[in-house]
């Protein structure tokens, strides 16, 4: 059984952290561990998901409480993540450019519609400074009937969009609805996972559209 973590796993954790500890948020330098979360031994310990970034003062005191004197209350393998991906986000966000997607009919550049089960989905990076990976999911919905995620590598999540500074792309996929009666609707969720230059993924909402079989169009349901 694997001891530690991988010094790949380790180096991610310390671009993740931005070598600031992940209890107490301060900058520690080369004064920094990578604990366990839960103690080594236990199943895949050494997965990077068990792992947090910690300073000296910080790795001593999660060890510290005493079921023998229940004083206080001890830092939980939830807290302790929950804690850790506060300082995750707080020192890569700057590295997730605007995104911006969308489910559509139009076909981009002409004056063309696509007709169901075809349809649009453009995606697009506003930023200017770094390229990002992006996973794309994309659920689908008839009224109360869940259709599943789409088959497909590109809108399942299995395969990743490459999306440099200002660059748009614009596919397509079917859904399993040929025609949508007017009393009925057909939801397209997509959830989009930004993965930065650190290979940290950032989940965003997920967002909605609900086609409109009178104007043949979407429209984005918060």
């Amino acid at each position: 059984m694997k001891a530690d973590f991988s010094n790949k796993d380790k180096i991610k954790c310390l671009l993740w952290s931005n070598r600031h500890c992940c209890l107490c948020g301060k900058a520690c330098g080369t004064d920094i561990e990578i604990a366990h979360i839960l103690p080594r031994g236990r199943p895949r310990s050494w997965d990077i998901d068990n792992a947090i970034p910690l300073c000296y003062n910080c790795h001593a005191e999660i060890g510290r409480y005493s079921k023998a004197h229940p004083r206080g209350s001890k830092y939980r393998p939830e807290e302790l993540k929950a804690r850790r991906e506060q300082i995750y986000e707080e020192q890569t966000r700057h590295l997730v450019p605007p995104i911006q997607l969308g489910v559509t009919q139009q076909i981009v550049g002409t004056n063309e519609k696509r007709k169901l089960p075809d349809v649009g989905f453009n995606i697009a990076h506003l930023g200017d400074s770094l390229p990002v990976r992006v996973r794309v999911i994309a659920q689908m919905f008839l009224d109360d009937q869940d259709l599943g995620v789409h088959e497909s590598d590109y809108y399942s999540g299995e395969r990743m969009w490459n999306l440099n500074p200002r660059f748009a792309v614009y596919g397509h996929f079917q859904v399993p609805v040929k025609e949508v009666g007017k009393e009925q609707r057909l939801e397209i969720r997509v959830t989009a996972i930004i993965i930065d230059q650190y290979e940290r993924e950032h989940k965003l909402l997920p967002m909605a559209w609900v086609y409109n079989p009178n104007t043949d169009e979407w429209i984005y349901s918060p």
